[in-house]
C-alpha cells in the first residue's frame, strides 16, 4: 500500500466513523487492530467495533481532520473533535487533538489519540 493509500484508509475510518457506518469502519482496520481509547486498550474487530458504536442522544462528536502527514507506514493526522447536542445539532464544544496511526497492507494495525500534539509528532517521527 503506497502513502496516498495509507492517507485514504485514515480518511476512511474518520468518514466512517463520524457516520456510525460501522461496516466500513471495520473494513479499514486489520484484525489485530489495537485501539488506545480514553476507555483503555481495544484489540481487535470485535472490540473495535463495540466501541466506535455509539449510542445517540446527549453530546455526540464529529472529527474534522485539518490536515494529515504519512511517513512510512505512519499517519499523523490533526483533527478538530466538535461535540453537537444531538437533540438539536448545537455546538456544544470543540477540541484539538492529534490522531497517530500505524498503518500495513491489511488496514490500520494502530491508533491512538493525543491531547498533546507534540507528543503525537514525537511518536510519529519516531524511528
Amino acid at each position: 500500500m503506497d502513502t496516498g493509500n495509507r492517507e485514504a484508509v485514515v480518511r476512511e475510518f474518520v468518514r466512517s466513523f463520524n457516520e456510525r457506518d460501522l461496516d466500513a469502519f471495520v473494513e479499514t482496520l486489520d484484525p489485530e487492530v489495537e485501539l488506545h481509547s480514553m476507555k483503555g486498550l481495544r484489540q481487535g474487530i470485535p472490540a473495535a467495533r463495540e466501541w466506535a458504536d455509539r449510542s445517540t442522544g446527549g453530546v455526540q462528536q464529529t472529527v474534522v481532520i485539518e490536515s494529515a502527514e504519512v511517513v512510512g507506514d505512519k499517519v499523523l493526522i490533526r483533527i478538530r473533535r466538535d461535540w453537537r447536542w444531538d437533540e438539536d445539532g448545537s455546538l456544544a464544544g470543540s477540541d484539538q487533538m492529534a490522531w497517530f496511526f500505524m498503518v500495513k497492507d491489511s488496514g490500520i494495525v494502530t491508533w491512538i489519540p493525543f491531547a498533546d500534539t507534540a507528543e503525537a509528532f514525537a511518536a510519529f517521527t519516531k524511528p
